[in-house]
């Protein structure tokens, strides 16, 4: 089972919430001005090389200029600019900063994924889930090298500066998942940098912040443990490689992962309800029971692009 999304429109002109929709509607104003200007000019062009072309050897009158025609030509252009100065410099502020925001969160990037870390302190990674009409404040830095954070139909781009916050903010209008990009080259696993924007009620939003599960999700599938003996070990090494890569236990067994490198790992499910670990460092490690018989998937967020995946199938007996 793949991680990856599925083909979706990320169309910045399809804009869903006010950030993208002011940016919009900047550049849409600029695109008719633009054509406009394409229409006039390049019709007087057309027409004066049709009418005026060359039809005979004879010397053709010569002009000498025309005040008020240049007076014109030199002014329109001057308002145009004059307008569409005014029209972006008006709303610089409005889209980079906005209203006065509900929620915060730290978005951090990483060679290969994004960090959210939320107000109660709940983090997770690649995917931010945030309430439908809130604004929600991003405070964006990087732990490597330069990213650039970015959910076309929710608002513009935010540079990730190693060493440095920016500040930017999203609201979506209307519930629904929003995919986007690192949008700045970082390096071997920039192609699979993406993220995910979850919009969804208020309600579902402080559920997920306080870990509830879904409506009728019924029991949990597995769930954390700590001090019990495994019956699979899984290391994680420096050569980027869950090893082994795919384990058999029973339900009721405890998997224990065990970064044994100095490189940065996760254990992240697609099943969002088997617990997850977002970070684990050298020496760290992090140990699940399984409840439910089934087959498991998981990644290393930080280095899927090298193909750092695994997969534990648990068994009823």
């Amino acid at each position: 089972m793949s991680l990856i999304p599925p083909a979706v429109d990320v169309s910045p002109l399809n804009c869903a919430g006010p950030n993208a929709c002011e940016i919009v509607g900047i550049y849409t104003s600029i695109f008719w001005i633009a054509m406009a200007v394409l229409v006039v000019v390049g019709g007087l062009i057309v027409y004066a090389a049709l009418r005026f072309r060359r039809r005979d050897d004879k010397e053709p009158a010569q002009v000498h200029g025309n005040p008020r025609l240049e007076i014109l030509w030199t002014a329109v252009p001057v308002v145009i600019l004059a307008f569409l100065f005014i029209r972006t410099t008006l709303r610089i502020d409005y889209v980079r900063n906005g209203p006065p925001p509900q929620q915060t969160v730290q978005v951090t990037g990483v060679q290969w994924a994004w960090s959210f870390k939320y107000p109660n302190g709940r983090t997770s990674n690649t995917k931010l889930t945030i309430p439908v009409g809130q604004v929600i404040r991003l405070q964006v830095t990087s732990r490597d090298v330069l990213h650039s954070f970015w959910v076309p139909r929710l608002g513009g781009q935010i540079y990730a500066k190693p060493g440095f916050q920016n500040n930017g903010w999203i609201e979506a209008s209307q519930p629904g998942q929003y995919f986007g990009q690192c949008n700045e080259l970082c390096g071997l696993g920039h192609w699979f940098m993406y993220l995910e924007v979850d919009a969804v009620s208020v309600a579902d939003y402080q559920a997920f912040l306080s870990g509830a599960p879904p409506p009728g999700a019924g029991p949990p599938p597995a769930e954390k443990a700590t001090g019990v003996t495994p019956a699979t070990n899984v290391a994680e090494t420096d050569d980027l490689k869950f090893q082994p890569s795919s384990a058999t236990v029973k339900v009721g067994d405890v998997v224990q992962w065990t970064n044994d490198g100095n490189a940065i790992h996760s254990v992240t499910f697609d099943n969002q309800q088997v617990p997850s670990l977002d970070t684990q460092n050298g020496g760290e490690k992090f140990e699940v029971k399984f409840l439910k018989a089934g087959t498991y998937h998981y990644i290393c967020i930080y280095h899927v692009a090298t193909g750092m995946t695994g997969t534990i199938t648990v068994t009823a007996g």
